[in-house]
């Protein structure tokens, strides 16, 4: 059995976005069953073809909410789940607007690529599906997007969160409390706060506000002022107490019974 979580990038923001100084390509999800990509923002194809990921295995998709940092090359993927649009094949799973569209948000994956998709749903926070060998649970968040969500992903060897983008709100604590790996967007270091997102001192009340505290702590989505990733991470970790890395692209972690484990590919 195996639970790994591959990360093609670790910016987000519309600078980092623009200059690519940090890759912006979202990260998966793998176990025995799921080949899930989620947030694939600018880069994320050929951040896979670099470290010879294949695109062709996805078989989920997962699009938080309607910003191009988190789902530019999302029909690419569903191009490659459906073996270039010539199987009907696979799961997408997101937000009203980026599914459907709402007000000034316009759906994200095209009426033409959703067609061929085995399964497309909206999902709102607290929705609860079963997702290949895993189930998923959408999660609260309050950013520009007022549909966007994150998800709480339960496998056999523990739970994995991801906040995506969000302002720190009270929901969160219950939406992540107990999980194993809690991936959370931190655009800005210390108490450098800006609007609909984390910076550093969020994450922090947010972990030691939990009865029980996740293992590690993988910082994602961080802005160009984040420049110094590593001391953000130490210092998160002094104030939490748990292991905190910040994502790089090609960072891979592995859940493990009892156990996790990190490196980068090669």
């Amino acid at each position: 059995m195996r639970v790994e979580i591959i990360f093609l990038g670790c910016g987000g923001g519309r600078w980092a976005t623009i200059t690519q100084k940090k890759a912006t390509g979202g990260f998966r999800i793998h176990t025995n069953k799921l080949r899930m990509h989620i947030d694939p923002g600018p880069g994320a194809i050929v951040r896979l073809n670099e470290l010879k990921i294949s695109p062709w295995r996805t078989n989920a998709l997962f699009i938080s909410h309607c910003h191009p940092d988190h789902y530019n090359d999302g029909e690419i993927i569903v191009e490659a789940m459906t073996q270039g649009m010539t199987k009907k094949r696979g799961v997408f799973l997101g937000s009203l607007s980026a599914v459907e569209g709402f007000g000034e948000y316009e759906h994200v994956i095209s009426k033409y690529h959703q067609s061929k998709l085995e399964e497309v749903r909206v999902l709102y926070p607290k929705d609860e599906v079963e997702l290949y060998d895993t189930t998923i649970k959408a999660t609260h968040t309050k950013h520009g997007d007022p549909f966007g969500i994150g998800f709480r992903l339960s496998t056999i060897y523990g739970d994995i969160g991801y906040t995506s983008d969000t302002e720190l709100i009270p929901q969160l604590i219950d939406d992540f409390d107990g999980v194993r790996i809690l991936i959370a967007n931190i655009v800005r270091k210390k108490n450098e706060r800006i609007r609909g997102h984390l910076c550093s001192n969020d994450a922090i009340d947010l972990i030691n506000s939990m009865n029980k505290k996740p293992e590690l702590l993988i910082m994602n989505h961080m802005g160009i002022k984040m420049t110094n990733p590593q001391i953000e991470a130490e210092y998160i970790s002094q104030n939490t107490g748990i292991e905190v890395i910040p994502a790089k692209l090609g960072l891979k972690v592995e859940l493990l019974n009892g156990k996790y484990k990190y490196h980068l590919i090669k």
